[in-house]
């Protein structure tokens, strides 16, 4: 069986970097050979840092292909050139399946006639929304099948347009034991260590859709601003909010008692996103208003994360709940209050519900039980 992944991960965060090999790694570990390709122009490479040598980017590509083990199975297209475009070709031209992660790679006419050409929605309600309200072109045409991490995506209470195309819900595929490896030691996280997010803070601009508003992160972050306050327990946030930033919401977030963490340097690399994630409590899994806007069931590639590391989870409710019940080791929270209601709970109980939330990411969310059902649904 073959299959193809693709990807545009080039100057990525290390949450999106994990993002993507959940889905590749996974595949990989079905038993698919899985090949990774990138296209861009040469107008977005940044100079090389010195004569003779690549670009940023290029680099990037080449060290990150090496680290996860795909480099002999990635092409990355510039101006459509590449020194691994035959091969690559090759491949493609007799593959079962291939992923477009976010729409971003758009030289479909290298792929066969049989392949079946899936579109990866990651941000479900925002893509939709982007196609109605503002008329992007988000690459949705010449796929046969839209895929969506929002989990209840196909339920007709669903408020985003849905573009006359089926959306098929896959939850969030998280390599565990991959994760757990790269960290190399988990922890033994203490008592005193925080509940934790990891956030841009604004995130997308606002939307407005048959009279309703679908807004960013800020407004979701806003309404827990005085969750330390009810929890009586320390909170942190790691995001691109700076002290400078016009506006005060800096000064107020550390008034209520979180801890502001910059986010270049918990995402600045792989190894120590895992870290902040093993050295947090658990996660404050905020969503952005939009989404629980939406009732499409975004979940976060994030939350995943720190299932596989066993730190258990808070979800805010976006219609997740239709899909999968909440459990030990991943609650659902509506408003700040039951927010804390819930980490109390987990707290009171905490080995339980780490050991719950581990259980989780190694079955429901596995690349076994997440991505084997939907190669039965789409093959």
């Amino acid at each position: 069986m073959l299959g193809v992944v693709l990807s545009r991960w080039l100057h990525s965060a290390a949450g999106n970097i994990c993002s993507i090999m959940h889905w590749a790694i996974g595949f990989r570990e079905l038993g698919w050979e899985v090949w990774i390709a990138e296209d861009l122009s040469s107008q977005e490479l940044a100079p090389p840092e010195a004569p003779g040598r690549a670009s940023p980017q290029e680099e990037y590509w080449k060290a990150t292909v090496e680290e996860y083990g795909f480099h002999s199975c990635e092409c990355l297209l510039i101006d459509g050139e590449s020194a691994q475009l035959e091969a690559f070709r090759e491949f493609a031209a007799s593959a079962d399946l291939f992923i477009n992660y976010a729409g971003h790679f758009t030289r479909l006419d290298l792929l066969g006639s049989r392949t079946v050409k899936a579109y990866l929605d990651v941000d479900p309600g925002f893509t939709q929304l982007w196609v109605e309200v503002c008329n992007s072109d988000m690459n949705l045409d010449g796929h046969d099948v839209f895929l969506t991490v929002g989990a209840t995506m196909n339920r007709p209470e669903v408020l985003v347009p849905m573009l006359g195309r089926e959306w098929i819900p896959v939850f969030p595929p998280v390599v565990a034991d991959y994760w757990r490896r790269k960290l190399i030691e988990i922890p033994n996280v203490s008592a005193d260590a925080p509940w934790t997010t990891i956030s841009h803070w604004y995130g997308y601009p606002e939307l407005e859709w048959q009279g309703r508003r679908y807004a960013g992160k800020r407004e979701s972050l806003m309404k827990m601003r005085f969750l330390p306050e009810e929890l009586l327990s320390p909170c942190a946030i790691a995001a691109d909010l700076a002290p400078d930033w016009k506006g005060d919401d800096y000064a107020l977030f550390l008034e209520s008692g979180w801890h502001l963490v910059p986010a270049l340097d918990v995402c600045k690399n792989v190894s120590s996103y895992l870290r902040f994630i093993a050295e947090s409590r658990g996660e404050i899994g905020i969503a952005k208003e939009g989404y629980v806007v939406a009732r499409g069931g975004w979940m976060s590639d994030r939350s995943v994360v720190y299932l596989a590391l066993g730190r258990p989870v808070v979800l805010q409710e976006t219609g997740w709940t239709r899909a999968i019940a909440p459990s030990a080791g991943m609650q659902v929270f509506h408003d700040i209050r039951d927010c804390a209601e819930a980490i109390h709970a987990i707290e009171a109980d905490y080995e339980t519900h780490s050991q719950a939330a581990r259980a989780l990411a190694d079955t429901v969310f596995s690349p076994r039980g997440a991505l084997a059902p939907l190669l039965e649904k789409i093959l």
